[in-house]
Protein backbone atom coordinates (compact mmCIF):
# COMPACT_ATOMS: atom_id res chain seq x y z
CA UNK A 1 0.00 0.00 0.00
CA UNK A 2 2.98 2.53 0.77
CA UNK A 3 4.39 2.12 -2.60
CA UNK A 4 1.51 2.36 -4.45
CA UNK A 5 0.87 5.71 -2.63
CA UNK A 6 4.33 6.78 -3.01
CA UNK A 7 3.67 6.45 -6.91
CA UNK A 8 0.38 8.13 -6.50
CA UNK A 9 1.83 11.12 -5.08
CA UNK A 10 4.73 11.35 -7.60
CA UNK A 11 2.21 11.17 -10.25
CA UNK A 12 0.27 14.05 -8.63
CA UNK A 13 3.59 16.05 -7.84
CA UNK A 14 4.44 15.71 -11.93
CA UNK A 15 0.91 16.48 -12.70
CA UNK A 16 0.96 19.67 -10.39
CA UNK A 17 4.26 20.61 -11.90
CA UNK A 18 3.58 20.48 -15.36
CA UNK A 19 0.12 22.39 -14.74
CA UNK A 20 2.53 24.99 -12.93
CA UNK A 21 4.76 25.63 -15.82
CA UNK A 22 1.65 25.54 -18.26
CA UNK A 23 -0.04 28.51 -16.38
CA UNK A 24 3.52 29.92 -16.09
CA UNK A 25 4.31 30.08 -19.83
CA UNK A 26 0.35 30.99 -20.85
CA UNK A 27 1.24 34.06 -18.60
CA UNK A 28 4.26 34.82 -19.68
CA UNK A 29 3.12 34.68 -23.38
CA UNK A 30 -0.21 36.99 -22.87
CA UNK A 31 1.89 39.82 -20.63
CA UNK A 32 4.28 39.85 -23.89
CA UNK A 33 1.13 40.51 -26.13
CA UNK A 34 0.15 43.02 -24.11
CA UNK A 35 3.14 44.68 -24.04
CA UNK A 36 2.84 44.81 -27.22
CA UNK A 37 -0.28 46.04 -28.12
CA UNK A 38 -0.14 48.58 -25.77
CA UNK A 39 3.34 50.21 -27.54
CA UNK A 40 1.02 50.22 -30.77
CA UNK A 41 -1.34 52.08 -28.98
CA UNK A 42 -4.05 49.91 -28.45
CA UNK A 43 -5.59 46.17 -29.43
CA UNK A 44 -8.73 47.31 -31.57
CA UNK A 45 -11.51 47.54 -29.14
CA UNK A 46 -9.85 47.74 -25.95
CA UNK A 47 -7.90 50.75 -24.71
CA UNK A 48 -4.45 51.59 -23.74
CA UNK A 49 -5.65 51.58 -20.00
CA UNK A 50 -7.50 48.73 -19.91
CA UNK A 51 -4.30 46.63 -21.39
CA UNK A 52 -2.37 48.25 -18.67
CA UNK A 53 -4.30 46.69 -16.08
CA UNK A 54 -4.96 43.38 -17.41
CA UNK A 55 -0.78 43.69 -17.62
CA UNK A 56 -0.48 44.23 -13.97
CA UNK A 57 -3.12 41.85 -12.90
CA UNK A 58 -0.73 39.18 -15.03
CA UNK A 59 2.46 40.40 -13.52
CA UNK A 60 0.87 39.44 -10.12
CA UNK A 61 -0.75 36.10 -10.89
CA UNK A 62 2.87 35.23 -12.73
CA UNK A 63 4.41 36.11 -9.56
CA UNK A 64 1.64 33.90 -7.66
CA UNK A 65 1.88 30.75 -10.11
CA UNK A 66 6.10 31.24 -9.71
CA UNK A 67 5.74 30.49 -6.16
CA UNK A 68 3.26 27.79 -6.16
CA UNK A 69 5.69 26.07 -9.34
CA UNK A 70 8.16 26.64 -6.59
CA UNK A 71 6.54 25.09 -4.13
CA UNK A 72 5.50 21.89 -5.80
CA UNK A 73 9.80 22.18 -6.72
CA UNK A 74 10.71 21.94 -3.48
CA UNK A 75 8.18 20.10 -1.50
CA UNK A 76 10.39 16.42 -0.52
Amino acid sequence: MHLKLNVMTKDIKERARHKAFAKISFLQLENRTYVRDIKAGGAGRLSVDLLQRCLSSNKNELLTWQYIAKLIETDE
